[in-house]
């Protein structure tokens, strides 16, 4: 069973229960680059509610590939993102368990946003605890540039894709489960939950019991055949 979605920034839980869900998760560096999305942003917990994180991007490259995204390097947006980690969620309980691993990836150089999301899908993994089997599609023959030549590539069988996230065309012989999410309520740092945070703010409050909650939040159509029909296949 695979998933194959665009690398986001420190993503939300339901991002990353796909990740838990599947046997091998491809990081779709090689798709378009969205603005205004979450692949160059993140959301996190505060006193005032939330905020957003932002990695500055160089120049207006909406639809680019994402491994060819260059990254704004005269500002501190590295130092900056710490910064409010730090702030944020230095009190919670397992934050300093996680320091020693996390930190390192706000002191490496980035110059490009491909590598520096995908670096923080495999850094929430590793916080997470997920077995998953992580990897790019830029590392694939080709590379693929679409669901179905990712799925070709990998002869997958089964895909998995979140709840209203319908292909529009996979190769024969390639079926869908929808995976649907219900947002878990946990405790948070401050007063008030609020929910759609990056899923650090599950795993610095929560530590080792942070899978355990992740996974909460799948609803039986995860685990049941896809509640849209069967997906049109590629012809020719």
């Amino acid at each position: 069973m695979i998933a194959v979605q665009p690398p986001e920034y420190f993503p939300r839980l339901k991002y990353m229960a796909v990740v838990q869900k599947v046997d091998h998760f491809i990081l779709a560096d090689t798709f378009p680059y969205r603005r205004q999305s979450f692949q160059n942003r993140s959301k996190l917990r505060s006193p005032q509610g939330w905020h957003w994180i932002t990695i500055p991007i160089f120049g207006r490259r909406n639809g680019a590939p994402l491994r060819e995204i260059e990254l704004e390097t005269g500002g501190r947006w590295r130092e900056k993102h710490w910064r409010s980690f730090l702030y944020n969620y230095r009190t919670t309980k397992y934050f300093e368990f996680f320091e020693a691993s996390f930190r390192p990836f706000f002191e490496q150089t980035w110059t490009r946003l491909s590598p520096c999301v995908c670096r923080s899908v495999d850094l929430l993994a590793e916080l997470l605890g997920l077995q998953t089997s992580i990897m790019r599609a830029s590392e694939l023959d080709g590379p693929p540039q679409t669901l179905g030549g990712v799925a070709r590539a990998l002869d997958a069988e089964l895909l998995c894709v979140p709840s209203g996230h319908a292909p529009e065309s996979l190769p024969e012989g390639v079926d869908v489960q929808a995976v649907a999410y219900e947002h878990p309520t946990y405790r948070q740092n401050f007063e008030e939950f609020e929910p759609g945070m990056s899923a650090a703010d599950l795993a610095f409050n929560y530590g080792p019991e942070a899978r355990r909650i992740l996974a909460r939040g799948r609803t039986p159509e995860a685990d049941g055949p896809d509640p849209h029909g069967p997906r049109p296949r590629e012809t020719g």
